[in-house]
């Protein structure tokens, strides 16, 4: 039996989300406010183009503010709510556009995480604060499964800014007690629409008849569905508020078994689009012969420390994750409440982590 959350805690509780539009973010955002949290968020206004879950939740009773959490505006704002956690989720968060844009990239992940951390030390209602990063914080040159105590680095602007971002929250002074950050791997669920991510670019190219083309086909990354690091997300915030001892960064990610081959993913979830869609709906790849981007081959994460110390671990194989997405899509498309989808899966998941093991 897996740790739940406590929805007590959560209760009128005043939070600070940063990244409330992205996919997480509003994944996140949508279960406190079911928990009964008061939302305080701030994100980027979306591009032309987009198409955010954020709008589709259609979430009320959540103050919307829309500005680049790099800068200062929002400062002001976010200090008069007088947050008592802040959960940093803002980032630019694709690999691929920090090779077309690195400056925004360590812009947005250094100094947006730069102005949050310069908030909790102003603010002493702040009881917790959770930096999110990323699986992609550690030097690539170790053995994997990576472990919080290997060295970070980064071979491309996207995670080296993200390891900058470990850095700098490592060496603020005076928040060691209320400020830890998390490192998530691969995430995947219904409402992502980012561009050069796995089920995104199948839901994207499969619905439309489309050939999916697949840039590296047997790179391993930690699969999990999105909720399964937002609850560590939870636990370790209550823990932190609550003055317990935990280590200051904490993996979150699928055991090192459920880590496979991009290949492996696809194969599964050609299976899974046509049970849902029909043996005629087109399910058709394609290997990129040459792709420009580089990227780590083998990504696994260590996560010992987060079921050891969080009561926290995987409830979802990465089938079952996937099986999980592709129907959120389906459902969505058919014309069911985005909304109700995410709460309905949340629920799934949080009464079968709560079950006692058979």
């Amino acid at each position: 039996m897996h740790r739940t959350h406590d929805p007590a805690f959560w209760s009128g509780r005043r939070v600070l989300v940063t990244g409330h539009t992205g996919f997480k973010g509003a994944w996140l955002t949508c279960w406190l406010r079911e928990l009964g949290a008061e939302v305080y968020a701030v994100s980027l206004p979306p591009e032309a183009g987009d198409t955010p879950l954020w709008d589709q939740l259609a979430l009320e009773g959540v103050q919307d503010v829309r500005a680049d959490v790099a800068g200062t505006e929002w400062l002001a704002g976010a200090a008069a709510f007088r947050p008592e956690v802040v959960l940093h989720l803002a980032a630019q968060s694709l690999v691929s556009e920090g090779y077309r844009d690195p400056a925004t990239t360590f812009g947005t992940n250094v100094m947006g995480t730069v102005r949050v951390l310069s908030l909790v030390e102003q603010l002493p209602d702040v009881r917790a604060a959770l930096i999110v990063t990323t699986d992609k914080v550690y030097d690539v040159r170790q053995p994997t499964p990576f472990r919080e105590g290997d060295f970070l680095g980064g071979k491309d602007p996207y995670s080296a800014s993200k390891a900058a971002a470990e850095l700098v929250t490592q060496s603020w002074p005076g928040l060691t007690d209320r400020v830890v950050t998390a490192r998530a791997g691969n995430v995947i669920g219904g409402g992502d629409f980012a561009l050069n991510r796995i089920v995104p670019d199948i839901v994207r190219a499969w619905s439309t008849g489309e050939t999916l083309v697949l840039r590296r086909p047997l790179a391993v990354r930690p699969w999990q569905h999105v909720i399964e690091p937002l609850l560590g997300y939870l636990l370790y915030t209550e823990d932190v508020a609550n003055g317990r001892e935990v280590p200051r960064s904490l993996n979150f990610g699928p055991d090192p078994a459920q880590a496979v081959p991009v290949q492996s993913l696809v194969e599964h979830a050609a299976t899974r689009w046509a049970e849902l869609r029909g043996a005629d709906a087109p399910a058709r790849w394609e290997v990129e012969p040459d792709p420009v981007m580089e990227e780590t081959h083998d990504l696994t994460l260590d996560a010992g420390q987060a079921q050891q110390v969080l009561t926290w671990g995987n409830v979802w194989g990465w089938q079952e994750a996937i099986d999980r997405s592709l129907e959120w899509y389906a459902r969505a498309a058919d014309g069911e409440d985005p909304r109700s989808l995410v709460l309905e899966q949340v629920g799934a998941y949080v009464s079968l982590a709560g079950a006692p093991k058979p």
